[in-house]
C-alpha cells in the first residue's frame, strides 16, 4: 500500500470524524463507500456520472450493481483529484470520459496510469449540464494542485478539501495535503465563492467522512480561519 494511503487510512480509523454511510443519497447523488473513502454516483438519463472512481475496482463494480448499473454504462468521471484512493477505479470504466482541472494531470498519470489521461480539461467556474442537472466546477488547490470541488443541484462534493467531525463541524484536510496552508485557504474561501455565484447549499459532502447539512458549518470554519483565497 502506498505510504500516504496507509497514513490516511490509519488517521481515518482513529480520528474524530463522522462515518461514511454507504448508499446514502444527497440530493441527486448517491454514495458508494469504499472502505475509508467514497465516490458518488449521478444518473442523468442515459448518462451515468461518477465523482471520482473509488479506490478498488471490485467495490466500484458492486456499488454500481446495487443501483442497477454496470461499469460499461458509466459515461463520465469528474475527478476531485488524482490520488489512488480516488482514481483506482478508472481502469474499470475505460470508456468513460475523465474530466479534471489541468494541474491534476501529473497525479492522475501517476495513480491512474494509462486510464488517467484527462479527456476534457475543466476550468474554474465552468458550468456543466447533464440533462436536468447542473454542475459547477470550483478550483480549490492545496490538497493537490488541481483539486476540485463540484456543486451539483445544491450538493457540494468536497473531495479531500475537508472533513466533517463527529460534532458536525467542517475541518480542513490540510494535514494530509501537498500544500497545507493553501488547502486551508482554499477551504476558507469556498463559502464566499458559493455565495458569489448564488449557489445554494443543502449538503456538504467530503470523501473520507459523512456529510453535513447546509452552508453554516463552512461559514463557521471560515470565521475561525486566517486569510483565505477569494479567487
Amino acid at each position: 500500500m502506498h505510504r500516504s494511503l496507509l497514513v490516511l487510512l490509519l488517521a481515518c480509523s482513529c480520528a474524530d470524524i463522522s462515518a461514511i454511510e454507504d448508499g446514502k443519497t444527497f440530493g441527486s447523488v448517491v454514495t458508494i463507500k469504499d472502505w475509508f473513502t467514497s465516490c458518488y454516483l449521478l444518473k442523468a438519463g442515459d448518462r451515468v456520472i461518477l465523482f471520482d472512481s473509488c479506490w478498488r475496482e471490485g467495490t466500484l463494480k458492486s456499488g454500481l450493481a446495487e443501483h442497477g448499473l454496470t461499469p460499461d454504462q458509466v459515461t463520465h468521471v469528474l475527478m476531485t483529484h488524482g490520488h489512488a484512493d480516488h482514481s483506482g477505479g478508472l481502469s474499470l470504466v475505460p470508456q468513460a470520459k475523465v474530466l479534471a482541472l489541468r494541474p491534476e494531470q501529473p497525479n492522475l498519470t501517476t495513480h491512474g496510469l494509462t486510464h488517467g489521461e484527462i479527456d476534457q480539461v475543466l476550468t474554474d467556474g465552468q458550468e456543466l449540464r447533464f440533462g436536468d442537472h447542473t454542475i459547477r466546477v470550483l478550483s480549490v488547490p492545496g490538497h493537490t494542485p488541481g483539486s476540485a470541488v463540484y456543486w451539483v443541484d445544491g450538493v457540494v462534493i468536497l473531495g479531500d478539501t475537508a472533513r466533517v467531525n463527529k460534532a458536525g463541524a467542517i475541518v480542513s484536510e490540510e494535514g494530509f495535503s501537498e500544500d497545507p496552508s493553501r488547502a486551508a485557504s482554499s477551504l476558507a474561501g469556498l463559502a464566499s465563492r458559493l455565495a458569489r455565484d448564488h449557489l445554494t447549499v443543502d449538503w456538504l459532502v467530503p470523501s473520507h467522512t459523512g456529510a453535513v447539512r447546509g452552508i453554516q458549518p463552512l461559514l463557521d470554519f471560515t470565521a475561525t480561519a486566517g486569510p483565505f483565497d477569494e479567487r
